[in-house]
């Protein structure tokens, strides 16, 4: 319940869209690579020291990771593709011989096409999700915060309940970091 509110939050927040736009492309980079490889450890670990909204790439990520394989015939023809183009055999070889990095499993079809897949299609789920984050900010958001149903909702004792029990978890979670 409280990650559903920390969603709900970033959207709702003065929180940067670019923000929470970065947090879903990150989800969606990674629910294409398939985990248990050091590549995507080392881009979900990345996300950690960049500005993207958690909560939004988490809940995204569980999404996007369900629906993932769905597109897994269509990221092992790209990966397929790449990986036998002969002037890239070279630095596949090279990446497989180096120490360490033959664990980021860039010889499988899956992750090269979905860390191709995902990278091509960064910027454009970027501008999207920006703009959709803008869109329900100005339009959705301003029409529901002006209906009378919304008005008497936050006056209901169980409402108003929850919204202390977030704006307490809230102060909580930012004083432990």
């Amino acid at each position: 319940m409280n990650f559903l509110f920390k969603i709900l939050k970033a959207l709702n927040s003065n929180q940067r869209p670019g923000e929470i736009a970065a947090a879903a492309s990150f989800a969606f980079l990674l629910a294409l690579i398939p985990g248990g490889n050091l590549l995507w450890i080392f881009l979900f670990g990345l996300t950690f020291f960049l500005k993207v909204n958690l909560a939004v790439q988490m809940g995204l990520l569980i999404l996007l990771k369900i629906a993932a394989p769905l597109a897994d015939p269509v990221l092992h023809s790209l990966g397929y593709f790449v990986l036998t183009l002969p002037f890239l055999q070279g630095f596949f070889t090279t990446l497989q011989n180096a120490p360490l990095l033959p664990f980021a499993k860039l010889n499988n079809t899956l992750v090269t096409g979905g860390l191709v897949a995902g990278v091509l299609l960064w910027a454009p789920v970027f501008l999207l999700f920006r703009y959709l984050v803008r869109r329900y900010r100005e339009g959705f958001l301003r029409a529901i915060r002006n209906t009378k149903v919304y008005r008497v909702l936050l006056k209901l004792p169980l409402v108003t309940k929850l919204q202390k029990i977030s704006r307490t978890v809230s102060g909580l979670s930012g004083r432990i970091r």
